[in-house]
């Protein structure tokens, strides 16, 4: 499957798809790179920190699959253990491989995501992965509806029992809302780039 796009355009590309002016995000901080075609800001979503880490963790994971030697695995790893502990961080880790795994097999076009060790690129969301969080933010909301006719989208038009499965499992096992003994919130992922 295919991960990032590993071509950054140019000035050029930029004058005719999007603005070379600097984005900035809603508390005023500028971004520094300029959106691609399709993408928006994450802070456009106001994602919790356990958005955060979802798609954090997804990222990593599509890395490793689009790039097996980055070994995006152990960076997924050690990102869940920092901020859910070693005891929660396998479970954490193996549901989010099989979310997407599920995603894998349930879409027949690439799967375009953001670099979640690039600074600049992880403030970005991909068409692909704005779909995704809103999927997962309307079954975090119980509303099933709105779900079903996100991961159409998502699934290139096609409706996968299987993906929503494999997201409620997910979601019922790690998600705040969900869990009846969740410990503490995950903290913010990147201090360095939230409060500066």
């Amino acid at each position: 499957m295919p991960g990032a796009d590993p071509c950054r355009p140019g000035r050029h590309h930029l004058a005719r798809h999007g603005s070379a002016t600097p984005q900035v995000d809603r508390r005023g901080q500028a971004l520094s790179r300029p959106a691609k075609p399709g993408e928006v800001a994450l802070e456009s979503l106001n994602p919790d920190p356990f958005a955060r880490l979802t798609l954090a963790l997804l990222r990593l994971y599509f890395q490793t699959f689009a790039a097996p030697a980055s070994q995006g695995w152990l960076a997924a790893l050690r990102l869940a253990t920092i901020h859910v502990g070693p005891r929660a961080a396998p479970a954490l880790c193996y549901e989010s491989v099989a979310l997407v795994q599920a995603l894998r097999e349930a879409r027949s076009s690439p799967f375009r995501f953001n670099p979640e060790g690039c600074a600049c690129c992880r403030q970005w969301l991909t068409p692909e992965e704005r779909l995704l969080l809103e999927f997962l933010a309307a079954l975090r909301g119980r509303r099933r509806g709105r779900a079903q006719a996100l991961v159409q989208l998502l699934c290139d038009g096609s409706p996968s029992d299987t993906l929503i499965a494999v997201a409620e499992i997910f979601l019922s096992h790690h998600a705040p809302e969900f869990t009846t003994t969740a410990g503490p919130v995950p903290a913010p992922l990147h201090p360095k780039t939230q409060g500066e």
